[in-house]
């Protein structure tokens, strides 16, 4: 899905740098650098988009400070994202780089907040950024993001509160 309409500026930007032109030779010396500039921003051009989308992260993976471990958590989080896709291999694989906010569902019980909550474990909305790589090869997609969540009714009482976690995902497209 192409959001040219929200990157207009940077289009602009894009469309007028990359009239660049190659420094014509003199009879004694040739401009390489200006000619691999242009070739470079040339295939840049051509590869390159903006893209956005939807995205739903269905797990974080969390540090555990106390246990120095890993702890899986189910905070889904929804949202949506707009990034910058590289099309390779004659467009059968491309690299995106997503940046992505949403809202995220937060699972809270007792062993993961400070204070002592009337219910053994609770749903709690909250806001969540992320970034990161998903490569797409064909009909799979490869993720994998790290981002931060904001609890939004317990705030600083919930021990992941602005904690850096990460996901990945794997993905199959059916139909084309």
């Amino acid at each position: 899905m192409q959001i040219s309409a929200l990157f207009l500026s940077v289009a602009s930007l894009v469309a007028l740098s990359s009239g660049i032109t190659q420094a014509q030779p003199d009879s004694s010396t040739v401009n390489t650098k200006t000619a691999t500039k242009t070739a470079e921003k040339g295939w840049l051009r051509t590869h390159a988009s903006f893209t956005g989308g939807q995205i739903t992260l269905p797990f974080k993976i969390r540090e555990d400070c106390d246990r120095h471990t890993f702890r899986l958590t189910t905070d889904v989080t929804l949202g949506g994202y707009v990034g910058c896709t590289m099309h390779l291999n004659e467009g059968r694989c491309s690299v995106t780089v997503p940046a992505t906010a949403g809202l995220t569902f937060i699972n809270v019980g007792n062993n993961t907040t400070t204070v002592d909550r009337s219910t053994d474990a609770e749903v709690i909305p909250g806001l969540t950024w992320s970034t990161g790589l998903v490569i797409q090869l064909e009909q799979y997609s490869l993720g994998l993001m790290i981002g931060k969540d904001y609890a939004s009714e317990i705030g600083n009482e919930w021990e992941y509160h602005g904690k850096l976690w990460w996901s990945f995902g794997i993905g199959f497209v059916f139909l084309q």
